[in-house]
């Protein structure tokens, strides 16, 4: 039995609602006929050049991505603009193309969670404000390491578990390197909004992908250690876990389709060490 782009939208849609999206953002099917078949899915960060092309190659029907691909209104789509070509690309090729951001980020079992089940956080709680009306749970989540650590080999575990090859701290000048680690309180992407809720429940640092400096320069004034891992590096565990959760619901409804992770999504930014 074949699933559809439209079964799939919904299978998201009912695992990270739509409706949970900040006003903001544009997700949900952005390009594609929900009555076309999905026999490969792909799941990526970002619809990138080098991911659209691997979509080709490998013959994907429809792939779910976490950043919008379109963000902004746009007036026209024209080859020699590079979100045009990629969404003329994406159609000439029948790619059906579904975006979960915000809403992704909040959901249970999505982007916050799987950032803290990577790090293997025990007794995880909500950081931010739970919408009630909405039964949104929120961004961030907050919970204990199994055993304490300092914080410069904390900054190892965690390089090492998300595979980051730059961990920058806020508040490490001031000489904390032995500072003992337990409360962890993170956002994954750009949360430096949530800095000063990380404090007040005495998390004993705030972990999130990047941070502006003028938000650092505050976080420092106000002496709350931050750890700054990488955008892409913050969100990319929860592929692994979306996968998982899309891959139980097809096999459950007895849909054939095949589901990778793409392969050419990297982060845009490479470290060089110089001296």
């Amino acid at each position: 039995m074949f699933c559809t782009v439209g079964r799939l939208a919904q299978i998201m849609n009912d695992f990270a609602p739509e409706e949970w999206a900040e006003p903001w953002d544009n997700v949900g099917l952005l390009l594609g006929n929900r009555d076309s078949n999905v026999q490969r899915l792909m799941v990526t960060l970002d619809v990138t050049p080098d991911v659209v092309q691997e979509a080709i190659e490998k013959e994907v029907d429809m792939i779910i991505s976490h950043h919008p691909l379109i963000f902004n209104p746009m007036k026209r789509i024209v080859y020699d603009n590079v979100e045009g070509r990629l969404i003329m690309e994406l159609i000439s090729n029948n790619i059906a193309l579904y975006c979960a951001h915000t809403n992704l980020d909040m959901t249970i079992g999505g982007v916050d969670d799987s950032l803290a089940k990577a790090l293997k956080l025990r007794d995880v709680r909500k950081l931010g404000q739970e919408d009630i009306l909405q039964s949104k749970p929120g961004f961030g989540r907050w919970g204990k390491l199994e055993a304490s650590m300092r914080l410069i080999d904390f900054a190892h575990y965690v390089s090492e578990v998300l595979n980051s090859p730059r961990i920058e701290i806020v508040g490490m000048k001031k000489g904390k390197e032995n500072k003992l680690i337990k409360t962890v309180a993170l956002c994954a992407g750009s949360g430096s909004s949530f800095m000063e809720q990380a404090q007040r429940i005495g998390a004993d640092i705030f972990i999130t992908g990047e941070i502006k400096y003028h938000d650092a320069l505050m976080a420092d004034w106000l002496d709350i250690d931050i750890m700054a891992v990488g955008h892409f590096y913050s969100e990319i565990p929860v592929l692994k876990e979306l996968i998982k959760h899309l891959q139980k619901a097809v096999d459950s409804l007895q849909y054939k389709v095949e589901i990778y992770e793409s392969e050419a999504q990297e982060s845009p930014y490479t470290p060089i060490v110089i001296g």
